[in-house]
Order: C-alpha cells, then sequence, then structure tokens
C-alpha cells in the first residue's frame, strides 16, 4: 500500500542524485507542452458609420479604419493556423516526448538516466503506436469532458497510466493499454487526486515568481508520478493482471 509521504519521499532520494538533469527535462516537456492564448478578437459594425470598431487582443490596439475587417481577417486566420500548427506539435512531437519524460523518470529511479532518453519515442519501430495511443486518450478525456465536465476527469484519472505504460511498452495495443491503466487505478482515483492536491501549495507558490518558481518545482511532481507508477505496476503484478513479459521492466543505468 502506498501512501503520499512515502512516494514523496523516494522521489527526494532520486532527486538528490539528478536534479538538474531532470529540471531539463521537466522544463523541456513544459515547453513543447505549452500554447499561447488564442487570439481573441472581437468586432462591432455599425451601419451608421463607415467603420470598423475592432478590438484585437492581446494588441489592445482600438482601430476606426476602413480596412478593419480584413486586418481582421488576417489575425483570424494567423490564430487559425497557429492553432493547426499547435495541434499537430502536440500529437506528434509532444505526446512522444511526453512518454520520453516518464521513461526518463522511471529510469533515474535506478541511476543516472541519459538526456536522450526524452527523445526514446522517436526513430522507435513503436514511435507511431505511442501516437496513436496518446492521440486516442486525448480523445476519449476530450469527449468525456462534453458531458459536463466530470466524466472528463473520471476518464483522466482512469487513464492516467497510459503513458508510463507505453514509457515501458510501447508496443502494448492501445486496447490493453487502456484496460491496464483501468484496471491499476481501480480503487485508487481518490488517493491519485489528494496526491495531486498536495502539489498545489507548491504550484501556487511558484506562480507568485512569475511561474518561474514552478518550473522548479515539476522535476519534484515528475519524480513522485514516476513513484506513483511504480506502485501500480507493483500492484499488477500482485493482482495478477500483468507480469514481467508484458511489462518488462525499464533499463538500468
Amino acid at each position: 500500500m502506498w501512501t503520499r509521504s512515502l512516494l514523496k519521499t523516494n522521489a527526494k532520494q532520486v532527486l538528490r542524485q539528478n536534479y538538474w538533469m531532470a529540471l531539463l527535462v521537466s522544463f523541456i516537456v513544459l515547453l513543447l507542452g505549452s500554447a499561447p492564448n488564442s487570439l481573441r478578437l472581437n468586432f462591432n459594425y455599425s451601419t451608421d458609420v463607415e467603420y470598423y470598431n475592432s478590438q484585437f487582443s492581446p494588441f489592445s490596439a482600438h482601430m476606426r479604419l476602413p480596412f478593419a475587417g480584413a486586418l481582421a481577417g488576417f489575425f483570424a486566420t494567423y490564430a487559425l493556423l497557429l492553432s493547426i500548427v499547435f495541434f499537430v506539435v502536440r500529437i506528434f512531437v509532444s505526446n512522444p516526448v511526453q512518454v520520453g519524460s516518464d521513461r526518463y523518470f522511471m529510469e533515474s529511479r535506478v541511476g543516472d538516466a541519459p538526456f536522450a532518453t526524452l527523445f526514446s519515442a522517436f526513430g522507435n519501430p513503436a514511435y507511431w503506436n505511442v501516437v496513436k495511443v496518446m492521440f486516442l486518450r486525448n480523445l476519449f478525456i476530450f469527449l468525456w469532458s462534453l458531458l459536463f465536465v466530470i466524466p472528463g476527469i473520471y476518464k483522466a484519472y482512469q487513464y492516467r497510466m497510459v503513458d508510463y505504460l507505453l514509457a515501458e511498452n510501447p508496443y502494448l495495443p492501445y486496447d490493453r493499454v487502456f484496460e491496464l491503466s483501468r484496471q491499476m487505478t481501480d480503487g485508487e482515483k481518490f488517493n491519485i487526486f489528494v496526491l495531486d492536491l498536495s502539489f498545489f501549495g507548491w504550484l501556487f507558490l511558484g506562480t507568485l515568481l512569475l511561474y518561474v518558481g514552478a518550473i522548479f518545482v515539476h522535476p519534484y511532481i515528475n519524480a513522485t508520478y514516476a513513484e506513483l507508477y511504480a506502485a501500480m505496476r507493483a500492484k499488477a503484478f500482485a493482482i495478477g493482471i500483468s507480469d514481467e513479459e508484458e511489462l518488462s521492466g525499464f533499463l538500468q543505468y
């Protein structure tokens, strides 16, 4: 039986050996996973005057020009294209990097994992399987979130182990990954939720320093979640829903 204090104690032990490398890995994941806020475009057109009254955020420009509509259309198109680019990057780059990050933190539990572990999904024959499974996970969570949000939160916790399972065995088919994650998190969702809440204070303090402080907390959070997966993996072996043939273990350095 795992406890929050045990996971966090183990995470601190790991970070004593490789904190700065873990910080770099966490920063890259945060960088690839972030995207600028969508451009907010508000238009007010009046037939009594010969101009558009347009407000562009974050540009904070108020323009009363005949060509304001065309300019607004340009920025709307730019915002749409930018959103598409970030969507593609998320699917084909950010998600595989997240899987690589999970593998890095799992391997760091037993030694100094190389930085290249972060990009281990790329060049792997199972890369497309990783892309597909991560896309389906996010899609399913999104679709469930349309049902008044709560079902989406539930599914997010139910599929919490998906990326770690792919980090350990990227060849697992999507239905088996989802099945294992559901079984691993059965009866554990509330405890995982409380674990998430326990980091709120750290993240809040980090945001007080213009979010810079929060960056330094993420290695600790990621290392703790790696310990959580190790506990869920041990549970899976103990109750017989998986074994070392399916989850062959992480490389030890």
